[in-house]
């Protein structure tokens, strides 16, 4: 298995956003330090919700200050960038940052953020692969290329320069729950990161969706990666670990109130919503506990196909001293006893033999809506 950490800098008090980002960097830092694999940053603008509207330009202050760690997006939004401009920026970034960079994108699936560029959530499917066929294009043809789509029309033709530094191009991410994004992912040898929050039973049928493409494509099926993102805190005891529910739930219900986009001069209404969870039935869905407690729950991902594990650890209003005991743990009892544990031989072909889920089966499969930062 291999773990990183996530970010978008969650802001409920609208305190300093330098000192909120400079501690996540001092995480991040320190995650290097104890053997972490990766960062991810996601794209979020307008609210408190998350803090990270420039994801590009942080990745590369964070290169600048790491020497290993890969660093990546999750995700870059593709609606509401240039294409060509982004395909420029990142090939930028992957040489400066010594070909450290991963490029995660999505299709976003927040209306009140895409509105704010004038932008129709509905139109974002189309969109979103129109600017990836591009961005492609564009990383890859040493000829001068033109393209027209139904929404992205580069009517002149154009070659960028510099090319990424890691060949074709960076390795790429998308993040998503649905069969569409399982398959894109197969087709483009991209990483799926799904929602650990899922449940084994819904993790189990992604994989099964991304065995069925992958096989379909005539691509191997015996080492399928999957990535899932998973709230996590580590105390020393579970006891302690669960005192970190409270700010699980400002970040629960900040993105219910940025869903209804009930947003007030940038600050997302996170009052309790109708329907939501008891402490019991929530604390299920979380990667809360002592290293002996996350150490089995890993192992339980892993036993449906999880591969990759992006640790959701700053988030609502979290305290920079309880963030960096939770990163210590990890690194010095979680991830060494977890590094060689990978999914059960023969479990894609075995899904092989299972129909094929429907987009209503799989989300059916799932434990109910809960936090997360998927767009497609």
């Amino acid at each position: 298995m291999q773990f990183g950490l996530f970010y978008e800098w969650p802001n409920p008090t609208f305190r300093n956003w330098k000192t909120l980002f400079e501690e996540g960097l001092e995480q991040i830092r320190y995650s290097e330090e104890l053997g972490f694999d990766y960062c991810l940053i996601a794209e979020h603008h307008f609210t408190n919700y998350g803090n990270s509207p420039a994801p590009l330009l942080q990745a590369l202050y964070i290169a600048q200050h790491t020497k290993r760690i890969k660093i990546g997006t999750a995700s870059v939004i593709l609606p509401v960038w240039q294409p060509l401009r982004l395909a420029e920026e990142v090939a930028v970034l992957d040489n400066l940052s010594d070909g450290r960079f991963m490029c995660g994108v999505g299709r976003g699936y927040q209306a009140y953020e895409m509105a704010g560029f004038g932008e129709n959530i509905e139109e974002s499917r189309v969109r979103f692969r129109e600017s990836l066929e591009v961005i492609l294009k564009a990383w890859t043809s040493d000829e001068s290329f033109t393209y027209e789509g139904e929404y992205i029309k580069v009517p002149n033709p154009v070659t960028i320069f510099p090319k990424p530094l890691q060949k074709p191009h960076p390795p790429l991410l998308i993040t998503g729950t649905s069969v569409e994004s399982m398959q894109l992912a197969a087709e483009l040898d991209m990483l799926p990161f799904s929602s650990g929050m899922m449940g084994q039973d819904g993790i189990r049928l992604q994989y099964g969706v991304l065995a069925h493409a992958s096989n379909a494509l005539g691509k191997p099926v015996d080492n399928l990666r999957l990535g899932l993102q998973c709230m996590t805190y580590v105390a020393p005891t579970d006891e302690e670990a669960y005192e970190g529910l409270k700010y699980a739930r400002w970040q629960n219900r900040a993105q219910r109130g940025l869903n209804r986009q009930d947003v007030k001069n940038g600050s997302v209404d996170s009052s309790p919503y109708e329907g939501e969870l008891d402490d019991e039935a929530f604390m299920k869905r979380l990667f809360f506990g002592s290293p002996e407690t996350l150490i089995e729950k890993f192992k339980s991902l892993a036993e449906v196909g999880g591969t990759h594990i992006s640790n959701w650890m700053m988030f609502g209003g979290i305290e920079h001293e309880k963030l960096m005991r939770s990163i210590r743990l990890m690194g010095e009892e979680i991830i060494p006893a977890l590094r060689d544990v990978k999914p059960p031989a023969g479990l894609a072909e075995g899904l092989l033999k299972e129909p094929l889920v429907s987009n209503e089966e799989l989300q059916a499969a799932r434990l109910g809506r809960a936090p997360r930062d998927m767009a497609t």
